[in-house]
């Protein structure tokens, strides 16, 4: 019996589009697998290290710019002052010279005793991703108290602009009134008949004539002065993708400076613990997870939807700023704005927290331990305290025993700190 191989058109059609599916099943399933037993993993451990380096470099250049806050914020640095007091500075005469500083500031007599050693040993203690967020949160207030010096700038040039105007439109007038008044219109007309018979002197006219150039010659010479003007190329700036979004201009100017104001109090709430988080409260994120499908088909990409929360702070002071400023304006439209301001700002502060991951994880301070004792009213020990624990949190109130003195209406105070040296 004889078999007849011969395969039609349509089978090997069918035959060619079974064998791309196997192939495609193939690649699907194993491809991953052997590109990595393909690729150096060598080189890219390389990368990802040379590719953080850089995330680190990047972030230490960007806070650079705000030590000189952080130590007048924290009374590292005297007023009007870019270094650490500590800086070049023997700790004890600096310890000294400031603890003398705030009690003059304090109103206590300078009549008060004071012991301070150097605490045996180095501790070294551990910097919290608290700190670290802190850290990227400071940065972020920076980023607003600018944002708010230029908004003020701008309205301030806006009114000054508009005042100029009004001065000029008044002149204006005060200029028509003048000239109704003094009547030059008939004045010109004598002037005019006065040299009527005057003969002209043509000479001149011509000659004048002559000087003026014509349209095509001043054309030309602007488009020479034009090709002859250096032209500078707008440079992209690598920091500007470093710098947090500024609020959007969508949203008017003066509601834009309201809502500066209470990002800063938040930030302030967080970095002084009073906050754990600084917007995880206001919104929410929904992630639906991608769906591979069958054999690559059918798949579904992974989505992301934002929401404001029902209680959110943030939402309902921008709805009554809103009100309070128009009624009329698009207030959803306005709200979806803010939300995705907000979202860009928490995935930057993620970004750079990300960046900071190579610095060094542990610190060792440089501590003293002071004693003082003085007699004072209760109001300069009140106000003592209130000064150390605002102007200079490097120092720390550890004890306090107050005893009394009914003949001098004084309180005897001994107070236990502790200062710590950053260097």
């Amino acid at each position: 019996m004889n078999l007849d191989l011969q395969l039609t058109t349509q089978t090997k059609f069918l035959i060619g589009i079974l064998g791309l599916v196997l192939i495609i099943a193939l690649v699907t399933q194993w491809g991953p697998g052997l590109y990595k037993m393909l690729s150096n993993e060598e080189m890219a451990t390389k990368k990802q290290t040379l590719q953080t380096s850089k995330d680190l470099v990047a972030a230490s250049r960007m806070l650079i710019p705000i030590e000189i806050g952080l130590f007048q914020k924290t009374g590292l640095a005297d007023e009007g002052e870019n270094v650490s007091i500590f800086n070049d500075n023997f700790p004890e005469t600096v310890i000294r010279t400031k603890i003398t500083s705030i009690i003059n500031k304090a109103g206590i007599p300078k009549n008060y005793q004071l012991n301070m050693e150097p605490i045996p040993g180095k501790k070294t203690e551990r910097i919290s991703p608290q700190a670290r967020r802190n850290l990227i949160n400071f940065l972020y207030q920076k980023k607003l108290e600018t944002e708010r010096e230029a908004l003020l700038s701008e309205i301030e040039a806006e009114y000054n602009s508009q005042e100029d105007a009004e001065v000029q439109a008044e002149d204006e007038m005060m200029d028509l009134l003048m000239n109704a008044w003094l009547d030059e219109s008939e004045k010109d007309q004598d002037e005019s008949e006065k040299y009527k018979d005057k003969p002209k002197d043509t000479d001149s006219i011509d000659n004048e004539e002559t000087d003026i150039p014509e349209n095509d010659e001043i054309q030309e010479a602007d488009e020479e002065s034009y090709m002859d003007t250096p032209t500078t190329e707008k440079k992209e700036n690598p920091e500007n993708k470093e710098q947090f979004v500024a609020l959007p201009e969508e949203i008017p100017i003066s509601i834009r400076l309201e809502l500066i104001d209470l990002l800063i109090s938040m930030v302030d709430q967080q970095l002084v613990g009073a906050e754990i988080t600084l917007f995880e409260k206001e919104f929410y994120k929904i992630h639906s997870e991608p769906k591979a499908g069958f054999l690559g088909f059918g798949g579904k990409k992974p989505t992301s939807e934002i929401n404001f929360n029902p209680n959110s702070h943030i939402l309902n002071n921008f709805g009554i700023l809103l009100d309070s400023y128009d009624p009329e304006l698009d207030k959803n439209q306005l709200s979806l704005v803010l939300l995705q301001y907000l979202e860009n700002i928490e995935t930057q502060i993620e970004d750079l927290i990300l960046g900071l991951r190579l610095a060094p994880s542990t610190y060792t301070p440089e501590s003293y331990s002071i004693k003082m004792k003085f007699k004072a009213e209760l109001d300069k020990l009140v106000n003592l305290n209130r000064i150390i624990e605002t102007s200079s949190k490097w120092l720390m109130v550890r004890d306090l025993k107050i005893s009394t003195d009914n003949k001098q209406e004084k309180i005897t105070v001994e107070l236990f700190l502790i200062a710590r040296i950053y260097q």
